[in-house]
């Protein structure tokens, strides 16, 4: 096997993404922040590190918002949401084929379970499928963070503020 530079392996795992790959990576990873910043029924309440519950905690705190979804239905994200990635019996693969989205679970669900195949993925050339989720799971994000800005609960107002906010020095990990 012929030895990669690591510059080569870099402008491999590039191929294939666009800007919508970019978008939603962008995306996830501030909705993550948010959630971890505004705290409270967003993040699991054990450990000592703040992650975020996508399965339980978010989908509750967005209750209703798969109406907001609707006209999505017909979407390749909701008739065949993105499989997840598992160790079965000592090998990895991909888990069979959930059902289509239908509800608020289900699709924050989806949505992280695209975001952890992307990240911890074969990280090589994306196919037509993925930008085809990638596409359509951006179009929920944008509906998510609009939702947001729309609530009255205030945990949510504060996602939606906390995402808002350019990073600034108070904010910065200087490493003291």
């Amino acid at each position: 096997m012929k030895q990669m530079k690591f510059s080569e392996l870099i402008q491999n795992l590039r191929h294939g993404m666009n800007d919508d790959v970019i978008a939603f990576v962008i995306a996830v990873s501030r909705f993550d922040f948010a959630f971890k910043k505004a705290g409270g029924f967003f993040t699991r309440p054990y450990g000592t590190t703040p992650d975020v519950d996508w399965q339980h905690h978010v989908p509750n705190a967005f209750a209703g918002f798969e109406t907001k979804c609707e006209d999505l239905r017909s979407t390749e994200f909701f008739l065949r949401p993105p499989r997840e990635f598992k160790r079965v019996d000592g090998v990895a693969e991909f888990t069979q084929q959930p059902a289509a989205l239908s509800d608020t679970k289900s699709i924050f669900w989806a949505i992280w379970t695209l975001r952890k195949n992307l990240m911890h993925g074969t990280k090589g050339k994306l196919f037509s499928r993925d930008h085809i989720l990638v596409r359509d799971a951006n179009v929920v994000l944008e509906r998510a963070f609009q939702f947001c800005q729309d609530s009255d609960d205030l945990h949510l107002l504060s996602v939606a503020e906390i995402m808002q906010k350019v990073e600034s020095e108070v904010l910065e990990d200087e490493g003291e």
